[in-house]
């Protein structure tokens, strides 16, 4: 009888344990309004003090960088917006600074449900591809800077840390 309680044990919680494991690991992004889960492993490179994004790079050599700043912060916010509306402002008013320091920036996509924009600045270099979300009272900035993966790859990537923080 105990044989039978062990296999129906077994086989109740080895599938249970295989498929609750996580395949990929998480790096620990650490910001003044809480923590970032980054899917992979990331190396912290620098902070930069007056945006809060703190730059990290893998072992491909991808670099990103975070931010989870107050919205009320920011000179644009209002509160009489809403949540998507407060995040399409924050792209203005950071597209227009690019555009002001002459470089090219394209919108990419935006997703009201989700209350976030992509978009992207072109550094002279390379293409930097950023979103801007909505996490209660904070704004997420979320960056990708390479070479090495395709404008989807970076979308994808920005969308599924931007999910996993909502």
């Amino acid at each position: 009888m105990n044989k039978i309680k062990l296999i129906i044990a077994l086989l109740f919680f080895v599938p249970t344990m295989v498929f609750c494991q996580s395949t990929s690991p998480f790096s620990i992004a650490k910001t003044s309004t809480g923590e970032i889960k980054i899917p992979g492993n990331w190396e912290e490179l620098n902070t930069v003090e007056d945006s809060g994004q703190t730059y990290y790079k893998n072992k491909e050599g991808v670099i990103i960088a975070v931010a989870k700043n107050p919205k009320k912060a920011y000179p644009f916010f209002l509160k009489n917006k809403s949540d998507f509306e407060n995040v399409k402002l924050f792209y203005v008013w950071d597209s227009d600074y690019m555009k002001e320091s002459k470089y090219k920036t394209d919108f990419i996509k935006e997703d009201s449900k989700s209350e976030y924009v992509i978009w992207k600045y072109n550094s002279g270099k390379l293409d930097n591809v950023y979103l801007f979300g909505s996490i209660k009272d904070n704004f997420l900035n979320l960056l990708v800077y390479t070479n090495d993966w395709t404008e989807k790859e970076k979308i994808t990537f920005l969308e599924s840390v931007y999910k996993l923080n909502k």
